[in-house]
C-alpha cells in the first residue's frame, strides 16, 4: 500500500495544482470537490521544466486543478 497526503482543494499545494503529474483522487463531499488524496515522492512538474516536486510543495506557478 502507498502512502499518500490528503489536501484541502483550496490548498495551493502541487497536489491541487493543475500542473501536477503524479497520482491522485479527488474525494467528494455534497458532490462537490472536497480534498485531493495525493501519492506520496516526487513528480515532474509541468510548469517547469525539471523541477521535481512533491505534493506538499508550493511555487508561484500553481493554477487550481479543472475541476471535474
Amino acid at each position: 500500500m502507498s502512502s499518500y497526503g490528503v489536501y484541502k482543494v483550496t490548498d495551493k499545494k502541487c497536489a491541487t495544482c493543475s500542473f501536477w503529474s503524479g497520482n491522485r483522487k479527488i474525494v467528494f463531499r455534497s458532490n462537490k470537490p472536497f480534498n485531493v488524496n495525493a501519492d506520496a515522492g516526487h513528480a515532474d512538474c509541468i510548469a517547469q521544466k525539471g523541477k521535481k516536486a512533491t505534493a506538499a510543495t508550493t511555487c508561484l506557478k500553481w493554477q487550481q486543478w479543472e475541476k471535474v
